[in-house]
């Protein structure tokens, strides 16, 4: 009774966010107020100094004096930042430095603020409550948000800054903090596991203890997979610690996770670009449960929030300041000037970040000038990995590997010494049949044929290797709920870690 009486007070509190949201409304007018107050706001910083912000007054103005921005651009004011100077690209403070990264790239600290705090609530509470009131059975049991284990103690820089939030319900206001402890099924304990078998442990004994879990919110589908293999593999065990529990986990030894869960009602989970390869597996455990996709949001932004019966997502348009790149014409365009289309997405946002090129390439699906465009990641835009000119992106080797019949299998593409070597645990692929496929990529043929690459080759891997993906990833300090699937890895050195 006391979680219900939580979930329906959360409702309460965020019912006037999604209204707003919902409501008839000037798209040009909500983005151009929110883009003014940013300027004025930051003016004197030192960013805004630079850029002129004071003297600007028009989009046009905003264009023309703010260059077009990528994460390199800013390391010099985030190295100022680290050391504890202030008024560097925001006025106000900078309460922590958020690490981030792509599966295959380095690590990233990315400025918070309260804005950008706020901002991102601004697209979480009207999509939680837009849960809550088309589906509101959920309001009935307790939720399961994926927490991030901690793989080394409390970080600082130099300047006495933050290295990430405390814990994942920092993203939420500070009031509704204290009601998502009561609320969540798994606590922040098991962040602080020693061990990945460990985290995996306590996360599932858990969730096995929860008495009625109505919602799991992860990031990765491939992460709910792995705790669900866990859980079966170890269902014997866990009987034994938790007989309580033992119809349950006679149901996980048949692999129908609904039945371990009887109370689940919605998984949220990536679902677009990549993660879409991921969420058949995901309903075969889960066969009698709505999936719905997540919205596009970054550790950078809130981009779009997911509404329930609606393909897509909607542009969280209250949160930050958005432009459009066309892939048609390459002209950039506002939110509300959008038409069907594919488009790279540009943000500015209460962190710092200015016209920020995300890398993120969308799907305008639905336009109108009262209501946020309707959108859908498709891809990351631009080269994954270039050793000689090569330029393997990851959607070109995900096409590879579905043409050859394999992409249900596990398989990861990295660059070892002089080429690339795939490992999978499909039996019928030879090295001949990649390379041939890798080929039809014209800037690859070409290295072959100059003897820049050498051939591809292919290491068969057995066990589990998409959890040792994950435990390397972790290990070497990337945050679990930040690992994308992928086909293909900058990192080299994987015959270390696949048996």
């Amino acid at each position: 009774m006391m979680t219900e009486a939580l979930n329906r007070l959360c409702r309460a509190m965020y019912r006037s966010s999604r209204t707003r949201f919902l409501a008839p409304r000037s798209i040009r007018q909500v983005q151009r107020s929110y883009l003014h107050q940013l300027l004025r706001r930051n003016a004197d910083t030192v960013y805004g100094s630079a850029h002129h912000f004071a003297e600007i007054h028009s989009l046009r103005d905003f264009m023309s004096a703010v260059p077009l921005t990528e994460y390199e651009d800013y390391v010099p004011y985030i190295e100022r930042i680290a050391a504890g100077e202030r008024g560097v690209l925001t006025a106000e403070p900078v309460i922590l430095l958020e690490p981030t990264s792509g599966s295959s790239g380095g690590r990233k600290l990315i400025p918070y603020t309260q804005s950008l705090k706020s901002e991102f609530q601004r697209g979480i509470r009207p999509w939680l409550c837009d849960l809550y009131t088309q589906m509101p059975e959920i309001m009935r049991g307790k939720s399961y948000w994926s927490i991030t284990p901690v793989t080394a103690g409390k970080q600082f820089t130099a300047g006495g800054i933050p290295i990430g939030f405390e814990e994942d319900a920092a993203y939420f206001g500070r009031a509704e903090q204290h009601i998502m402890r009561h609320i969540f099924a798994v606590d922040s304990s098991v962040k602080f596991a020693g061990s990945t078998e460990q985290f995996y442990h306590d996360t599932a004994v858990q969730l096995l203890q929860c008495r009625c879990l109505t919602l799991i919110s992860v990031w990765n589908p491939t992460f709910l997979t792995l705790l669900c293999g866990y859980i079966r593999q170890n269902a014997r065990q866990l009987a034994q610690a938790l007989p309580q529990c033992r119809a349950q986990l006679h149901a996980a030894a048949e692999n129908r996770f609904d039945r371990v869960f009887t109370g689940l009602r919605l998984i949220s989970s990536w679902a677009d670009g990549s993660a879409a390869d991921d969420i058949p597996a995901l309903r075969r455990l889960f066969p009698q449960i709505c999936i719905q996709p997540k919205g596009l949001l970054s550790t950078e932004c809130f981009a779009s929030l997911p509404l329930l019966g609606e393909a897509g997502a909607r542009l969280c348009v209250d949160a930050h300041f958005f432009e459009f790149r066309s892939l048609a014409d390459g002209r950039i365009y506002p939110a509300e000037r959008l038409h069907c289309g594919e488009y790279e997405l540009i943000v500015t946002t209460g962190g710092g970040f200015y016209r920020y090129q995300t890398g993120d390439i969308v799907e305008v699906l639905e336009v109108s000038p009262v209501h946020p465009p309707r959108i859908r990641f498709l891809r990351r835009k631009g080269i994954a990995v270039d050793l000689c000119g090569e330029k393997l992106t990851e959607a070109f080797v995900r096409s590879i590997c579905k043409k050859l019949g394999i992409a249900e299998h596990f398989c990861l593409l990295a660059p070892e010494g002089k080429g690339y070597t795939l490992y999978t645990d499909a039996s019928d692929i030879s090295a001949e049949r990649l390379d041939a496929a890798l080929c039809e990529g014209y800037h690859y043929a070409y290295c072959r044929r100059l003897g820049q690459l050498r051939q591809a080759a292919v290491m068969r891997v057995s066990g589990d290797p998409a959890r040792v993906y994950l435990e390397r990833l972790t290990a070497e300090g990337m945050r679990l709920g930040d690992i994308k699937p992928a086909y293909l890895s900058r990192r080299s050195g994987w015959a270390e870690w696949f048996r």
